[in-house]
């Protein structure tokens, strides 16, 4: 490898010359060397990155090519080629995750018909939300209800309870988790609460408190260290916070 093949190859690559596969055999082969002849700068923009898009590297790497002939003097046509392939590449995976986000959505709908009846508002804005990491879980039962009530001493409020007996939980990716499974006891400035799940209201990983005996939904801001009053209960937590929070998000 020497400073006119080098030339040779990167004149390919800017001017349209290459494809991704081509391109990334050619860097394999001779990589080492590469690290030997350019300096550590360019080095690093030509070297082309890993990527779940075919033409990504590939067009990364024609900015590094096109800074290093462009400082040697050398005369160059850039092609658009790469960024035309990337874009209609891009454009395919965004159509195809929105074909996704629709099943799941229309899933949700037909699997759920009991969330939708009593949490309308909330239901529709999750939907409208809902992405293919997201997770809705089938509901449970009494007897999962009291088992996990055992194990942290604590009797879930009424609401709650009806809450579960919809769904074992929800784990959105934009900041709401309640999941039956995931409650657990927490003392707070020597007071005691039952963790309903996380609401990102203010921070990423507020969580969302239930005190002994009370309908009443608190969370704890943990950036101030502080436990703030939330809400009267759960229907209000579902159909007015959490619905509000997912149509802005």
């Amino acid at each position: 490898m020497n400073t006119e093949s080098l030339t040779a190859k990167l004149l390919d690559l800017v001017e349209g010359r290459e494809t991704p596969e081509s391109w990334r055999n050619w860097w394999d082969e001779h990589e080492p060397e590469l690290e030997t002849l350019l300096s550590r700068g360019e080095f690093l923009k030509l070297k082309p990155c890993r990527h779940g898009f075919q033409w990504v590297p590939v067009f990364g790497s024609q900015k590094g090519a096109i800074a290093i002939l462009e400082k040697s003097g050398t005369a160059f046509e850039a092609s658009n080629l790469y960024q035309e392939r990337y874009l209609a590449e891009l454009d395919a995976f965004c159509k195809k995750q929105k074909r996704v986000q629709r099943e799941k959505q229309k899933e949700f709908k037909a699997s759920h018909p009991e969330l939708f009846g009593r949490y309308p508002k909330f239901s529709k804005a999750l939907a409208k939300v809902l992405d293919p990491s997201d997770e809705i879980k089938p509901a449970t039962t009494e007897e999962q209800i009291g088992n996990q009530e055992s194990v942290m001493d604590f009797t879930l409020p009424a609401q709650v309870r009806e809450f579960f007996l919809l769904t074992a939980g929800i784990n959105v990716f934009t900041g709401v988790i309640v999941e039956l499974s995931g409650t657990f006891n927490l003392t707070i400035h020597g007071e005691r609460y039952c963790v309903l799940g996380e609401f990102w209201k203010e921070a990423d990983g507020d969580q969302l408190l239930l005190r002994p005996g009370e309908e009443t939904i608190w969370y704890y801001a943990h950036e101030q260290d502080k436990v703030k009053r939330l809400c009267n209960d759960m229907t209000e937590l579902l159909e007015k916070k959490l619905a509000r929070y997912l149509n802005e998000h």
